[in-house]
């Protein structure tokens, strides 16, 4: 810890100004044109960063009318693709949806990982992601890289990062939005959200609620949450800025349609917290970011008919906290050189009966890296490089490298290859828990290569995005059974190819679509995720009205593997009409599943059908 306490000053004074990250302002964030931060730590145009990135922008994830941020996500980015098993909520534990996957990497088994500003979050004892913390009312913008991001993030981001950046007002003044909304199956939403800037200093508190009594018995779901975050511009060139989330989910698990449950619920409470000091000077960008997650679950396993109640309740508390710093200077003409070092402090227990079902007591890791990154742009040219070196509490070091290369091949073209490598520690669970549990496991390993293709038409009114990408992994841990003993290990392999393609077209200043696909080609398949994904949504905005459709087309989507696989394939229409009654009141109803299709996402849990809901914005 002596150590490590050194390397941590001996950095803060070669890097004295540091940020999360450098975030692009007053920028137009809804088309496949914007700047990006997630690939590189500071802004960077998206036709020069080499490798595939998707950005979903406010405007978007505003018009979803979701308390979940998960549902916009997946219908705006090629590739990645949620589960779900009602109306709203998702839940933890057994027969939980929320399983994200991008092309192919479940962030279930913790091999796509999910950060806030640049910092991880996530359940630190099974290394899952937890999707009802990640909700609408807290993100500005989403930034999405669809490959191995380890290089800047570390573990986890095996198949790719997403990077939910927190809101901040973009407006002086004061202002405050109220929607309360409801509709199908006893469901209601209500949010307020409250933005203050006067140049210097700025506030965004946000508070909500959101429940509904479910499409089937005991499917019951509530989450209350609320947000505060306060920046203050110490002078031009330094911030210093600060965030709370707090959310707070109950939720029911009905068991399968065969196999109803009784008094499964799951009621968690996950706390996200962080403090920066970052720098804007016109050859230099960084910051230092010091962030704590903490969270606490308590769930009933339940019963099946004939069963008997749990005698105990499942308990658990981990947390996750860590610094994270960084300084990107330009010394030359088009160079860009950005050193970092992350620390991540994580652990935390969990029983059943206390006495004598202990499962994780106390444990703790950690882990620290330095890496460092280069961009050069030669006119057209942009090259790409970075290397990570990560140190394990329990596995040593680790080397990350990555590279790649954009050109700017003609007007409005952008050809683009990078080739990254990803990584994974097991996590608390794999190593100390249940029978399967072997303390003897190492990290998970894989390459990703890309490449894509975009091409921007009528001045950047029309754009659009060809990737294709093939990703290979070792070390993958499975359960396997040895002289008759079933435990974790590292025996498994996988290669995944696919194709992802985006559009988005300002067809005239009312009319917009947007559009994206994703083919998947597994090695070895997997459930919760799609062979073939398609979105497709027009937004037509005559004066005061509004009105978007979109459709989610689905095709072998695996609900099981084996022999006897079991796949679903199926189209979601989904519409929503607006009509602003004056410019501070806009009323609104949406419909899902308008076709009112039988399909699963999870086997055994069947979707809703036609779920119509509606409600009131206030702006004031």
């Amino acid at each position: 810890m002596k150590r490590i306490l050194l390397i941590i000053t001996a950095l803060a004074v070669t890097f004295p100004a540091l940020a999360v990250s450098s975030q692009p302002e007053n920028e137009n964030i809804d088309t496949l044109k914007s700047a990006v931060v997630t690939g590189t730590r500071v802004a960077m145009e998206r036709d020069r960063l080499p490798a595939p990135v998707s950005v979903v922008g406010r405007e978007r994830i505003a018009v979803s009318d979701e308390s979940a941020l998960l549902p916009s996500l997946m219908e705006e980015v090629p590739g990645l693709f949620v589960t779900s098993r009602g109306v709203t909520g998702y839940g933890v534990s057994a027969g939980a949806a929320g399983g994200i996957s991008l092309r192919g990497f479940s962030a279930a088994s913790g091999r796509t990982l999910v950060l806030i500003d640049g910092h991880p979050q996530y359940q630190s004892i099974y290394g899952h992601a937890v999707a009802d913390e990640y909700l609408a009312d807290l993100a500005q913008r989403v930034e999405v890289t669809r490959g191995a991001a380890s290089v800047l993030y570390g573990s986890n981001a095996m198949g790719g990062a997403i990077n939910i950046i927190t809101r901040r007002p973009e407006f002086l003044g004061n202002r405050v939005n109220v929607k309360l909304m409801g509709g199908s199956y006893g469901t209601w939403r209500a949010s307020a959200t409250e933005q203050y800037s006067n140049g210097r200093f700025s506030l965004v508190a946000n508070v909500g609620h959101d429940r509904t009594a479910g499409h089937r018995e005991n499917s019951a779901f509530r989450s209350t949450s609320g947000m505060l975050k306060a920046s203050y511009d110490l002078s031009a060139a330094w911030r210093l800025s600060g965030d709370v989330n707090l959310v707070n989910a109950y939720s029911q698990n009905p068991g399968t349609v065969e196999k109803p449950m009784f008094d499964g619920t799951a009621d968690i409470l996950r706390l996200m917290s962080w403090i920066s000091l970052e720098n804007h000077y016109e050859r230099t960008d960084g910051g230092i970011n010091f962030y704590y997650n903490w969270g606490r679950h308590d769930i009933n396993d339940g019963y099946a008919q004939g069963g008997q109640p749990q005698p105990y309740l499942f308990h658990s508390t981990d947390y996750q906290g860590g610094v994270n710093l960084f300084q990107a200077v330009r010394p030359w003409e088009g160079g860009t050189l950005t050193a970092g070092f992350d620390l991540k402090l994580y652990g935390g227990n969990a029983y059943r009966n206390p006495t004598t079902e202990i499962y994780a007591d106390h444990k703790k890791l950690h882990e620290e890296a330095g890496y460092l990154l280069a961009q050069q742009i030669l006119g057209p040219v942009t090259f790409e490089g970075g290397v990570r070196l990560e140190h394990h509490s329990l596995y040593g070091f680790e080397w990350i490298p990555q590279a790649g290369v954009s050109v700017l091949a003609w007007p409005g073209a952008s050809l683009k290859l990078s080739a990254s490598k990803g990584f994974r520690t097991p996590n608390l669970r794999e190593l100390y828990m249940y029978a399967v549990a072997n303390e003897n496991l190492l990290p998970e390993r894989a390459w990703s290569y890309d490449f894509t293709y975009a091409q921007h038409f009528l001045d950047g009114r029309l754009n659009t995005e060809l990737s294709l990408f093939w990703t290979k992994g070792s070390n993958i841990i499975e359960v396997t059974v040895v002289d008759g003993k079933r435990a974790n290990r590292n025996v498994g392999a996988f290669e995944n190819k696919g194709v992802e393609f985006s559009a988005d077209w300002l067809a005239t200043d009312e009319l917009k679509f947007n559009a994206n696909y994703s083919y998947l080609h597994m090695g070895t398949v997997y459930t919760g995720a799609p062979v073939h994904k398609m979105y497709f949504s027009g937004t037509w905005t005559p004066g005061r009205f509004s009105v978007n459709l979109g459709v989610m087309g689905i095709k072998d989507l695996y609900l099981s593997t084996g022999e006897n696989a079991v796949k679903s394939s199926y189209a979601d229409l989904k519409a929503r009409l607006a009509y602003a009654v004056t410019d501070w009141v806009t009323v609104f109803v949406r419909g899902e599943n308008l076709l009112n299709r039988s399909y699963q996402t999870m086997l055994g849990f069947p979707e809703p059908g036609i779920t119509v809901l509606g409600g009131v914005s206030l702006n004031f």
